[in-house]
């Protein structure tokens, strides 16, 4: 994860993020958090002509330039990025596709489920307070 603290991060939902150059990349429609750290990891972004096309795109590292979030990637990096179906979580051979294309590893190179940000927001189910 990169310097930016969690709430801000969380903040980036709905807005832009640009490439290590400056370049937007797309629109940040959600943030999905490490389910061992809940540390944001990944950012769904809709990227294309029209935003039609979602991709996930790596937040360590990510830094906040005159208020707009960029990561140390080029766009069309993001653009060969690996099509990872958003359903609610990543799963591990997922996550480990993703850290392939994009060169980098998750600290002690051991991938984990990762979740929506949204996701901790809802509240708890009867099964999960019945427990």
């Amino acid at each position: 994860m990169g310097t930016i603290p969690k709430d801000r991060m969380l903040q980036f939902r709905g807005e832009d993020v640009h490439d290590r150059d400056g370049e937007k990349i797309g629109g940040v429609e959600e943030i999905y958090l490490d389910a061992e750290t809940n540390e944001p990891e990944w950012a769904l972004v809709h990227t294309g002509l029209f935003g039609t096309k979602r991709t996930f795109v790596p937040l360590r590292e990510a830094e906040e330039r005159d208020g707009t979030l960029t990561v140390p990637i080029d766009k069309d990096t993001v653009k060969g990025a690996p099509k990872v179906e958003p359903n609610g979580q990543l799963t591990q051979q997922e996550e480990q596709h993703l850290f392939a294309h994009y060169g980098t590893a998750r600290d002690g190179d051991k991938p984990g489920m990762q979740t929506p940000a949204s996701e901790e927001q809802k509240p708890a189910s009867a099964e999960t307070v019945a427990g």
